[in-house]
Order: structure tokens, then sequence, then C-alpha cells
């Protein structure tokens, strides 16, 4: 029964790290992506782009913007920071369940 209390965090460790796994490779834009030429370019960002991170429709301005370097830095500080938790509730889950288990084990033996 108590076993459960650490497979649950073993379980979301693991995932963590396949999420920190991904967290890689060109960063992606969560608003609108305009190019050099101020114009909308679908499709991966690419160095020299700026991110609109927050779009007023009314006034049709950016209220929020970052650029390819600041988006993969964040991305960067992101992938370590999951790879952290991952790792953290991997091990107090792999501990946990150890120890459970190794209990559990000598109170049936004696």
């Amino acid at each position: 029964m108590f076993i459960a209390f650490f497979l649950v965090p073993l379980a979301w460790g693991a995932i963590t790290l396949l999420r920190a796994g991904a967290a890689h490779g060109v960063p992606d834009c969560p608003g609108l992506q305009l190019g050099q030429d101020g114009e909308d370019h679908p499709g991966p960002m690419r160095q020299g782009y700026t991110c609109a991170l927050d779009y007023s429709v009314h006034g049709g301005d950016s209220t929020g913007t970052a650029t390819y370097d600041q988006l993969k830095y964040a991305q960067e500080v992101k992938r370590g920071d999951l790879l952290g938790q991952g790792l953290l509730y991997t091990l107090y889950g792999t501990a946990g369940t150890a120890a459970t288990v190794i209990a559990t084990r000598k109170r049936a033996d004696g």
C-alpha cells in the first residue's frame, strides 16, 4: 500500500525527464512569429525573427515580444529545471520504492 506513495513520484519523474529530453532544438513561438520584414512567418523560428508573445487584436500591436535568442535561452532554462525536477522525483521514487520493498520482505520473512 505504501509503495503507491513512491511509484507515483517515480512515474512523474520519468515523465519529467522525457519532457526535458524533448525540450531542445528550435524554440517554439507561442504567439505570432514575425520575420525581419515584419510579416507573419509560420513554421520553425529562425535567427532574426521576433515572437509577439501577446497580441492586441483591437490595436494590432504587440504588447510583449521576444527574440530568437531570448526564446532559446528560456528553453534552455526550462530544460534545466525539468531535468532537475525529474531527477529529484525519480531518485525519491526509486529510494522510497526500494525501502518499502526491503521493509516488506523483511517483515514477511521474519
